[in-house]
């Protein structure tokens, strides 16, 4: 069997289990490696904070407070703190799944503490606020004897566990709406709704950049596999092979555009980066990709920016 259906196989035992987080964590941590906060893996989520900020800056017709709304926030909520060292008022981040935990938490601290040491803090987000800056180093001793979300809040970084298209924010109170890797695990009727949630939080002249990958993510693991593996199979045969614990969309390029215009967005840039034809060519496309544009099936990865209206 190819290493990504046995990995997939793993997953659907997992789902089956109680707490299926706690034990997918511990898969990620003894086996794939993939929880480790590797100084790569820091240093590319500080890159895209500066990437998200500077997003709001150019649409933000000169204002300096904002207030941001991070969809997923997973194992570290490494941007939403760089976020607040950068200037951000207040940043809320929701996840459906309670991941943080004292002893990661404790990580990610100890990381920012170490980069601001070096100055490669400042180096790599050269927009962080000294006090602010002080104020995280100051939680350093408190990470062993503190709730994650009531630590976070000291910086004024609100933690929600739920559902993302009913947050309870007040109607026009973000700003900023961003992601980093998440969009591609919603389905597409849930990522309407949450868009559509996004909009009714919207002030006016909010702005919004995810960071989208579009690659079968089993090809990061089963080198055997091309980023496109996953266009060759149907709806119901997807579904036998995918990872209830990592679900995959599909959607392409093409499909997001349709999704942040419908819900009242207008897109200012994209910047996206193409996998190899060649590769693609390996794949003989299920029905439903066979009328996409060839540079829209070719999108691996993209950054994408967009607006709401006044």
């Amino acid at each position: 069997m190819p290493h990504w259906l046995i990995k997939s196989a793993i997953h659907r035992v997992i789902s089956c289990l109680p707490q299926r987080q706690f034990w997918n964590g511990l898969l990620q941590k003894y086996f794939t490696r993939s929880t480790e906060l590797t100084p790569a893996m820091f240093e590319e989520k500080l890159r895209n904070c500066r990437r998200f900020v500077e997003a709001w800056q150019t649409g933000s017709s000169g204002q300096t407070e904002f207030r941001a709304l991070e969809l997923g926030t997973g194992w570290y909520p490494v941007i939403p703190v760089a976020m607040y060292l950068c200037g951000a008022k207040e940043v809320w981040t929701i996840d459906i799944e309670a991941l943080l935990s004292t002893e990661r938490l404790g990580r990610m601290v100890e990381r920012f503490r170490s980069y601001n040491d070096t100055k490669s803090l400042e180096a790599i987000l050269p927009g962080c606020r000294p006090e602010r800056v002080a104020e995280l180093r100051a939680l350093a001793p408190l990470v062993a004897h503190t709730e994650p979300a009531e630590l976070l809040a000291r910086l004024k970084v609100r933690v929600l566990v739920g559902d993302a298209a009913q947050t309870g924010l007040d109607a026009g109170s973000i700003n900023l709406f961003f992601s980093n890797g998440v969009l591609e695990y919603i389905p597409r009727g849930v990522l309407q709704a949450i868009l559509k949630e996004a909009r009714r939080v919207a002030a006016p002249g909010a702005v919004m950049c995810h960071r989208i990958n579009l690659v079968d993510q089993f090809s990061t693991f089963d080198h055997s596999l091309t980023p496109f593996n996953f266009l060759q199979f149907s709806p119901s045969e997807w579904r036998r092979r995918d990872s209830p614990l990592i679900s995959q969309n599909r959607l392409r390029i093409s499909d997001y555009r349709q999704l942040i215009r419908g819900a009242g967005f207008t897109i200012l840039k994209e910047d996206n980066t193409l996998g190899h034809p060649d590769e693609l060519a390996r794949v003989r496309l299920a029905a439903e990709f066979r009328n996409y544009q060839l540079e829209d099936l070719l999108v691996i990865h993209s950054y994408l920016t967009a607006q709401a209206g006044e």
